[in-house]
């Protein structure tokens, strides 16, 4: 299957899509009086007379793009007309729109006007591992097919790489082999999870349960594995994305980066402009990795349970930090003296008021970010794939390899399905070793969702309660909420009062209760 990326939607000028919307009503109402008798050569003519008019005084077809909208907006900061008349006025002139926006955007540096434009792609026929590319973007909002929820057929991508030689026949030979693994483990596990309850469940139920199914044996779908996704980006950094994979190293990052080139070609030119770049920093990381390298890792894989986790720094006296900076919010001190309305023992009192009433879905105030702790962990592919959705932490991983290890579900354990696991995972490795001999680049393909990576997590302590919230409930796939309980678990040794109410948001009313004593909180 071949990369494939569709626009399937921008942002345009709103009074344009209104004069648009009323045109359109108009002619349907004239079409349906002329239906109504016998139509005429004369009906239609004043129908076509209609649009043209209609078009000359108030639609331009040229207006069309996003590009209005940059420009209309970029003119408020230097032009005294209201902001309306400058969206009219890039609409009657989007030749002139165009000019200012580049003039703006790249002679006078101002890039975030091209963040005004929005476009939507369909984005299908690209591997799980290229996915995680694609995703690493942090500014970009993405929504993907879940092998939690949808049963994964033989689907999957042959790197463009790999078609020749014997390297496509060793894809296209061992990769099958994976999904057959993966729908056998999920019949066992789905039968074992059914077994006697079937016909005393509802059909959301039997759902629910062949959602766990899915959830575990999915580790063992290889990183080739196709997927889909809807994604959104501005035109500022479609310009990032593109320029990003425009050298990237696998072919198929390449085509992705062409494909959403190709998608808007021509629609938006004066925001998306420079789309290739030099050497930097592509050459600067390959001589690091030189630089730095490692020596290989040539220990025969183990299996892990779930997650490792390491604390590797942590901001000191951060609970000193986090009420100081209450302080200088709030009781327009300098911060050198915000240390003075911190009385010894009235800090408690202080807690108590930051959280009181607090529910499970508000956000913490911003002084909470100013402490940070940073982790390093060892997490499965299939874990990684929740954790890299956290994009305003700061997060840092290796490349899979074979010699790390993979993680093997405990309901794999449980149903005694560890051999045919075991046996597919330890071909994988094998096949990725062969791989890796021939071609680096294509090792990764051949591994699955169990295969560990390592990374490190830099996270302050505001968004470490989201991820709490969300990664610490019940209904958090279960790698990463035992992630997040560990790393709850650290933070709490080091700011105790700053972690109190970290927690998922189905503990939350309980937790609340017992730590403070107080009326439940809001659900």
């Amino acid at each position: 299957m071949a990369v494939s990326v569709r626009l399937a939607g921008y942002n345009l000028d709103a009074d344009l899509l209104t004069q648009t919307t009323e045109l359109l009503r108009m002619l349907k109402a004239r079409a349906e009086a002329s239906s109504s008798s016998s139509p005429t050569a004369t009906d239609a003519r004043e129908i076509l007379e209609l649009i043209q008019e209609r078009i000359s005084s108030d639609i331009t077809i040229e207006a069309f793009t996003p590009e209005t909208l940059s420009a209309a907006y970029a003119r408020i900061s230097r032009d005294p007309k209201h902001v309306t008349e400058l969206r009219r006025a890039a609409r009657v002139s989007v030749v002139r729109a165009r000019k200012s926006n580049e003039n703006i955007i790249f002679g006078l540096g101002h890039a975030s006007v091209a963040e005004h434009a929005v476009f939507n792609f369909d984005i299908s026929g690209i591997s799980r591992l290229a996915s995680e590319v694609l995703q690493s973007h942090r500014l970009l909002s993405f929504t993907e097919k879940s092998q939690r929820y949808v049963t994964i057929g033989e689907d999957y991508i042959v790197p463009p790489e790999a078609l020749c030689g014997n390297l496509e026949s060793a894809f296209r030979e061992f990769i099958p082999e994976l999904f057959a693994g993966y729908a056998e483990i999920y019949q066992a596990l789905r039968e074992q999870l059914l077994t006697g309850r079937s016909e005393h469940l509802k059909k959301a139920e039997i759902s629910l349960v062949e959602g766990r199914a899915k959830e575990d044996a999915r580790y063992l779908l290889p990183l080739a594995c196709s997927t889909q996704m809807g994604v959104t980006m501005n035109a500022r950094n479609a310009e990032h994305v593109i320029a990003d994979f425009s050298d990237h190293p696998l072919a198929e990052i390449r085509a992705l980066g062409a494909a959403i080139r190709k998608a808007i070609d021509g629609l938006a030119p004066s925001l998306v402009k420079y789309i290739t770049r030099g050497d930097y920093p592509r050459k600067n990381h390959e001589r690091l990795a030189e630089l730095t390298a490692a020596a290989a890792r040539s220990k025969n894989p183990e299996f892990f349970n779930g997650p490792s986790l390491r604390v590797i720094a942590a901001t000191q006296e951060g609970e000193a930090v986090v009420l100081r900076a209450l302080a200088f919010s709030h009781g327009g001190r300098l911060w050198q003296d915000t240390q003075q309305a911190i009385a010894a023992g009235e800090s408690q009192k202080l807690w108590i008021e930051l959280f009181r009433a607090i529910g499970p879905h508000d956000v913490l105030p911003r002084e909470f970010e100013l402490i940070s702790i940073t982790f390093e962990a060892e997490v499965s592919a299939a874990c990684f794939g929740q954790l890299k959705r956290h994009r305003m932490m700061t997060l840092l991983h290796q490349q899979y390899i074979e010699a790390d290890g993979a993680v093997i579900p405990p309901s794999i354990r449980e149903a005694g399905l560890d051999e045919p696991f075991h046996k597919a995972i330890g071909k994988s490795v094998e096949m990725a070793k062969q791989m890796r001999g021939i071609s680096p680049l294509l090792a990764p393909y051949l591994l699955t969702n169990a295969h560990r990576k390592r990374v490190v997590m830099q996270v302050n302590a505001r968004e470490l309660y989201h991820f709490a919230r969300l990664r610490c409930d019940e209904h958090a796939q279960w790698e990463i909420r035992m992630l997040a309980d560990m790393m709850i678990a650290e933070a709490m040794k080091f700011w105790p009062n700053v972690m109190k109410l970290a927690c998922g948001k189905d503990r939350f009313p309980e937790v609340y209760r017992k730590t403070y004593g107080l009326p439940e909180a809001r659900a």
